[in-house]
């Protein structure tokens, strides 16, 4: 229940800012709260064969945004940039820009380790409850 409500907080915060879309990833019971508070221009990736996936499926009369699942990293990463390409070619369309697509064939690279001695973590923003 509560992240049904930070949903609706962050929607609200964002709305100010213009045309947003979420991409909400769950897997647990949790997950079903905030996943009836998505609109029909956002997506819901619930990670199959886990309890989201089957409360989607039982209440998808009551789901408004667009359903992908997922079964593992690989599927999760080529959904994920589907639907990214998906929107960067709506809104080339609506812009008439020419934003280039991801590539799918993107892969980590090796990470430098930092050898200087860590610093602390900036602190938390506040969320009220």
């Amino acid at each position: 229940m509560i992240q049904g409500v930070i949903i609706e907080r962050i929607q609200n915060f964002l709305s100010r800012e213009g045309k947003k879309k979420f991409i909400y990833l769950g897997d647990g019971n949790g997950d079903f709260c905030p996943s009836l508070k998505l609109k029909e221009s956002d997506y819901l990736m619930p990670r199959k064969e886990f309890p989201l996936s089957d409360l989607v499926s039982k209440n998808s009369n009551k789901i408004k945004a667009v359903v992908h699942g997922w079964k593992d990293g690989e599927e999760l990463e080529n959904v994920l940039v589907h639907i990214i390409n998906k929107e960067i070619e709506g809104n080339k369309i609506n812009n008439n820009n020419s934003t280039p697509k991801i590539s799918i064939d993107c892969k980590l690279g090796s990470i430098p380790m930092d050898t200087t001695p860590h610093q602390p973590l900036p602190k938390p923003l506040p969320v009220r409850h």
